[in-house]
C-alpha cells in the first residue's frame, strides 16, 4: 500500500483509484519489483544470522547440468494445466487480463513474468520457506502449506476465484516436488519460468506478436 501511495502521487496516476492502478501493469510492476528486492534483503539477513553459509548456497541454488529438461517440464506442465482447466469453472474475465492493454505492457509483463517473478518467488517459497517448514512438519505438509501461500499471493490477480487458485496450488505442489527431488531451487525456477513462458507464448501467438491486443477482449 505504501508503494501504491507513492505511485499514486505521480501526476500520471494521481487521478486513478487504487482499483484502477491495480489494473495498470506499469503502475503495479515497479512496486512489486521493490517488494521482491526487500524480501530478498530480508531473506539474506535471516540466513546470515542463522548460518555462515553463503546465501545462494543456503538457498540450494544449484544449476543442473542441462537447463532444457526442466524448462520442458514447465512447458509440459503448463500445457496439461491449460487442458485440464477447461473442465474447471475458470472466470472468463480476470483482473490480470486488464494488464494486457498495449504491446509495450505485454512485453514488460512477459519479461517480468518469465524471468523476474519466478526467480524471487522460487527463492522465497522453495528456497527460504519450504526448508524451514520441512524441518518442522515434513515434506507433504510443508509442500501443502507452501503451495497454498504461493497460490494466495496471486489471488488479487485471479478475482479470488477458487478454480484458478486451485490450479496455482497444483503448480506450487509440482514446483515444490521438483525442488525437493533435485535439492535445487534453480531447477524449480526453470520449471516455473518454462510454465509462465508457455502462457505468455500462447498470448503472443493469439495476438500476432502482441500487436493486436484487442483479440484478447
Amino acid at each position: 500500500m505504501i508503494a501504491f501511495g507513492i505511485v499514486h502521487s505521480i501526476p500520471k496516476w494521481k487521478h486513478y483509484t487504487i482499483g484502477q492502478l491495480a489494473a495498470e501493469p506499469l503502475a503495479v510492476i515497479p512496486p512489486q519489483a521493490v517488494g521482491y528486492l526487500l524480501t530478498l534483503v530480508f531473506m539474506v539477513v535471516v540466513v546470515r544470522r542463522g548460518t555462515n553459509t553463503p546465501f545462494w548456497r543456503a538457498a540450494k541454488w544449484r544449476w543442473p547440468a542441462s537447463l532444457w529438461p526442466y524448462v520442458t517440464i514447465g512447458v509440459a506442465l503448463s500445457l496439461v494445466i491449460q487442458l485440464d482447466s477447461t473442465f474447471l469453472p475458470i472466470p472468463k474475465s480476470l483482473p490480470i487480463d486488464e494488464f494486457f492493454k498495449t504491446t509495450h505492457a505485454a512485453w514488460v509483463l512477459t519479461i517480468f513474468g518469465v524471468l523476474v517473478a519466478p526467480l524471487f518467488e522460487e527463492l522465497f517459497f522453495r528456497g527460504f520457506l519450504y526448508p524451514v517448514l520441512y524441518r518442522r512438519i515434513g515434506f507433504f505438509a510443508a509442500a501443502v502449506v507452501t503451495s497454498i501461500l504461493f497460490a494466495f499471493t496471486h489471488e488479487g490477480q485471479l478475482a479470488h476465484a477458487w478454480a484458478p487458485l486451485l490450479v496455482l496450488f497444483v503448480v506450487g505442489m509440482v514446483l515444490t516436488w521438483v525442488r525437493a527431488g533435485t535439492q535445487s531451487v534453480a531447477c524449480s525456477f526453470l520449471v516455473h519460468s518454462g510454465y509462465n513462458a508457455f502462457l505468455f507464448g500462447m498470448i503472443f501467438v493469439a495476438t500476432g506478436g502482441f500487436r493486436h491486443m484487442d483479440k484478447l477482449r
